[in-house]
């Protein structure tokens, strides 16, 4: 009978303890959900939808065995918003939270059917956003700074619209507060997310927009549009020759908007834990920090607890400004 070497007996254990590996592999899969889904309020195709679908890239497999994109648009994201919280807290439906739906909508709407900061649970960051403001072939081709807008918008008062992706959604707000500060009377038209707006803009048939950048610098880049101004304390790496408003001498809108995720329902702080821990691992992963680069989005992390705070502080932030503008929305 031959004798075993001691190579042959460490390889023998090697193998066992590979063999044992994957039987845990296989069984931490085994032990999770078939699906889970991230709730989206917007259509396909905008900001929100595409970082939803890169954060679903990276937690499928680990949250559950498939990760869907589950797109609610209509009512400025409260669709999604009641959704979340009518479902189960079992951390198997998460929800990305544009900031305005916790910063902005106790300001403009006189009864809010939900309470942003207990009818979900907060995850962290998902990502960081500018705002640019755009003009198209409704602006004469000189108009290529703020100033020379502002210049050409006073010889056609009551005549010149901005277009943004939502009434009462941030990106309204800029776009009068700007509006009120240069005394342009610029008139307001509301889109159901980013794709309408911009082929309005793109056919003239709106003279300007404000929306998330990454939605705009492909345009400005293909020459189809003209970035004049960009929100945020300075200028985007992603379209750095673009002065910010501030630049502009345009004050209080050196706000950067972001998306947050947050957990339905109110679950056991174990389920909150742990499915933060999956987040906060994902928007750091290089393969989507780059791919949210790629469209001109910032990736971002945060605790929880960091999130929470950083949307109260922006709650209070926002009160003067939606108050300032006279918009109500419709319950």
């Amino acid at each position: 009978m031959k004798h075993s070497t001691r190579r042959d007996v460490l390889a023998l254990g090697l193998c066992g303890a590979f063999a044992g590996w994957g039987g845990v592999r296989r069984a931490a899969a085994q032990s999770l959900p078939e699906s889970a889904r991230i709730l989206v309020g917007f259509p396909a195709g905008g900001a929100p939808d595409f970082v939803a679908r890169r954060l679903a890239e990276q937690l499928s497999g680990k949250l559950a065995r498939a990760v869907v994109v589950d797109n609610r648009p209509g009512a400025g994201g409260r669709i999604a918003v009641n959704i979340a919280r009518q479902s189960a807290p079992d951390g198997t439906t998460l929800l990305l939270n544009p900031a305005g739906i916790l910063t902005i909508n106790p300001h403009s709407y006189s009864k809010l059917d939900y309470d942003p900061f207990t009818d979900f649970a907060p995850l962290g960051m998902a990502a960081e956003i500018d705002f640019g403001f755009a003009v198209g072939p409704a602006v004469p081709d000189s108009v290529r700074t703020l100033t020379d807008f502002v210049a050409w918008a006073k010889t056609n008062l009551g005549k010149v619209s901005f277009g943004s992706p939502a009434a009462g959604a941030p990106p309204h707000f800029v776009g009068d507060a700007f509006s009120r500060q240069a005394d342009l009377q610029l008139t307001h038209v509301p889109y159901r997310g980013a794709a309408p707006a911009i082929n309005d803009l793109l056919g003239g048939q709106v003279s300007a927009l404000v929306l998330t950048l990454g939605d705009l610098v492909p345009h400005a880049r293909a020459g189809k549009v003209r970035l004049l101004a960009i929100t945020g304390p300075q200028r985007s790496r992603f379209a750095p020759d673009v002065p910010t408003f501030t630049e502009q001498r345009v004050s209080g809108l050196d706000v950067r908007d972001w998306f947050g995720m947050y957990l339905a329902g109110k679950p056991e702080p174990q389920v909150q834990a742990r499915v933060a821990a999956l987040v906060r691992t994902a928007v750091t992963a290089p393969a989507y920090v780059s791919g949210l680069a790629s469209s001109s989005l910032e990736a971002a992390s945060s605790t929880p607890e960091e999130l929470e705070r950083r949307a109260r502080a922006e709650l209070e932030r926002w009160r003067p400004i939606v108050a300032a503008s006279g918009f109500k929305a419709e319950n």
